[in-house]
């Protein structure tokens, strides 16, 4: 109990630092320190609503149901309480309630906004009650589904009495008490059933359909579970900036922050009946369901996209390729072009593939990946999404998946996005239309064939001329692409006039490519992307033996060792072809690199695995090449030891210790 008192004692204390911000809002010290002691009374007198008792005495849901009613005081000091919290705040789009106000009681309407905060309910409530004599009158109606857990702090509980709530339960809360799973299906069934009667009525169901507050501001998967809260309804979407930024998670101190509210255009999402319909006003913007496919996934996307379109792009999360990355100053969504540019056929779904498929996507074009996989594309389609490597992120329309060869027919730009150990199960359907169509032929996956660079192998197994031949290489995670952080590239080609064409297509507000140092030598560009994969499986090798024999930090040994790697690594690459100079730009230097000591490098990582006895069950493209590296060249180790080690360990197996005194004393002596 002590233990207990003495907490709530640091709890206090903490808090009561926050008198310093209400007194620079203009109050006296002895003003804020009893706005802050209310608080902390009312927080501890405030009961759990009734329509919580129903997980005490299940047979009271029908007694007790689970709305409840917002409280005037609460509200009225809550008001006051976050006035000079939410000082800095804006509200935009206010313009957009005066087409909601005459709707309000005739049609249902719902509310949507992003989940940022515990304070985000309040936080809406409060702005809009104070942006004009219509928001106001939007304030006044809302009604939040709120779930169970947010009643239990006593913060956030004195913050629902503010305005009317429905209690709800989560699936997570489903799944984590199962025992409770009957009743939170009966909770769930009447909550939306009340929801109808309170929109008769008047009310503003009021919904978060990420289900959950984001942790990083940026927008999440909405949840099917909102469906039926907004299908068919007038829906009013919000957007939110800052409010996680109010009361940080780990403190219990508040902060005066320059965040804000955009309103956005209502908009009616499917239709309503018939009669409704006849008087509904023309000037609402109409979303209707599509005649074919999955309604469900269709307005789920559509909702966050009408959140999205208020946010700040670094907001917009697994839905950020949508918006055009060409649009610097406005959320411009990708849409299908009427007259495209290019048609581009992404042959292969290599991680690499599909972030090039959504980079071009961002152009006035179509693209297509092609897989013959027909269950992978057509769910892919379906989903708007890469099912393989990016499941999380929503793709743009123009981008779509196909298994039928016929889509190569009239490709302006095949991009080859297949890796090297799948060649032979994408290809083979492939060379009857690789040969009649000239179009040109970029490769983007680094690594060897069983038989040398994959470009070689295709252009001879294929028949494609020298000159249509091209590659595209650099120092660039598939996955930081995805995220949109910035990142660069090399374009090298045979027929050097094809560079500015495919330079121009990758060219976007994150990407910036360019011509490599030697313009034409796509093999040495291909070597650099394809052997950095081995000597980065190798510097992960190294790095795991290092830190278990020497324990500590070793970075003065990785980067010594690096200087021979690289040295190694371009001599291998002039010796199959490359030039050197082409060795010292992205696709080589850079991304070696990267590969090298980047913390998301694949080949490092699982190369680190081997060392510590713990050997990745996915293939790698630096294990791939090494283990086929003996068909391309002779592994002297005399000439290349660090390669030869590699192979010793990684390939035949032998003692990753006694190879390294091997290797160790041969570079004492390069």
């Amino acid at each position: 109990m002590a233990e207990k008192e003495q907490s709530l004692g640091r709890w206090q204390k903490e808090f009561f630092e926050n008198i310093h911000l209400f007194k620079r809002s203009g109050m006296s010290e002895e003003e804020a320190k009893k706005v802050l002691q209310k608080f902390l009374y009312l927080s501890s007198i405030t009961p759990m609503p009734p329509a919580m008792e129903v997980f005490k005495d299940p047979n009271s849901l029908e007694q007790v149901g689970v709305y409840t009613a917002p409280e005037k005081k609460a509200r009225e000091f809550m008001i006051e309480f976050l006035s000079p919290i939410m000082k800095f705040f804006t509200v935009e789009g206010i313009e957009n309630l005066a087409a909601l106000k005459p709707l309000i009681g005739k049609y249902p309407l719902t509310l949507i906004s992003n989940h940022l905060s515990h304070l985000d309910a309040p936080a809406i409530f409060h702005l809009l009650y104070h942006a004009s004599p219509e928001g106001r009158s939007v304030a006044e109606q809302l009604v939040f589904i709120a779930g169970r857990l947010a009643y239990e702090p006593d913060f956030t509980r004195l913050g629902l009495y503010m305005f009317g709530t429905l209690l709800v339960c989560s699936k997570r809360d489903m799944a984590d008490n199962p025992s409770l799973s009957d009743l939170m299906t009966k909770i769930n069934m009447r909550a939306f059933r009340n929801s109808q009667k309170l929109q008769n009525e008047g009310k503003i169901v009021a919904i978060f359909p990420e289900g959950t507050r984001s942790r990083d501001g940026r927008l999440m998967p909405f949840v099917d579970t909102v469906y039926h809260y907004v299908a068919n309804k007038v829906v009013l979407p919000i957007s939110l900036e800052k409010t996680d930024k109010i009361l940080p998670t780990t403190s219990l101190l508040f902060n005066q922050v320059a965040g804000k509210l955009v309103i956005g255009k209502p908009v009616l999402v499917g239709d309503l009946s018939r009669k409704q319909m006849e008087s509904f006003p023309k000037n609402i913007e109409h979303l209707p369901f599509p005649e074919h496919g999955d309604k469900k996934q269709f307005l789920i996307d559509n909702l966050a996209l009408l959140v999205g379109q208020n946010l700040n792009k670094h907001q917009h999360g697994i839905y950020r390729n949508l918006y055009s990355a060409d649009s610097r100053d406005q959320n411009k969504l990708i849409k299908i072009p009427k007259e495209p540019r290019e048609k581009v056929v992404v042959i292969g779904n290599s991680s690499m593939g599909i972030a090039i498929a959504t980079i071009i996507a961002n152009k006035d074009v179509l693209v297509q990946v092609y897989h013959p996989d027909t269950a992978y594309t057509s769910q892919s389609n379906e989903e708007r999404r890469d099912l393989k490597n990016y499941s999380l992120y929503k793709l743009p329309p123009n981008l779509t998946f196909t298994s039928d060869p016929e889509a190569l027919k009239d490709a302006t730009l095949f991009i080859q996005g297949t890796n090297p150990w799948e060649i032979h199960t994408v290809y083979p359907e492939l060379q009857l239309y690789l040969t009649k169509n000239k179009a040109p032929f970029f490769n983007v996956v680094k690594g060897f064939t069983s038989s040398g660079l994959i470009l070689d192998d295709l252009q001879q197994a294929l028949g494609i001329e020298d000159d249509r031949i091209g590659v595209i290489s650099g120092a660039s995670y598939p996955d930081q692409i995805m995220e949109r952080k910035i990142s660069g590239f090399e374009i090298a080609a045979a027929n050097e006039t094809l560079i500015p064409r495919v330079q121009k297509l990758l060219t976007t507000g994150y990407i910036f490519p360019r011509p490599a140092i030697v313009p034409t030598d796509y093999k040495g560009v291909q070597l650099g992307g394809a052997l950095k994969t081995i000597y980065a499986l190798v510097m992960g090798i190294v790095e795991g033996y290092f830190n278990q024999t020497l324990g500590g930090n070793v970075d003065n040994s990785l980067f010594h060792l690096s200087n021979r790697f690289f040295n190694e690594m371009v001599k291998v690459g002039v010796q199959m072809g490359g030039q050197p100079e082409t060795f010292q730009g992205l696709a080589g230097l850079t991304d070696f690199m990267l590969s090298c000591f980047g913390t998301d490098a694949k080949d490092r990582k699982t190369g680190y695995d081997i060392a510590n006895g713990h050997p990745s069950e996915k293939m790698s493209n630096g294990f791939y090449g090494l283990k086929v590296m003996p068909n391309l060249m002779k592994i002297d180790p005399e000439e290349v030891p660090i390669m030869y080690a590699a192979y010793e360990v990684v390939i035949n197996k032998k003692d990753a210790r006694k190879v390294a005194e091997m290797m160790e004393e041969k570079l004492s002596r390069v």
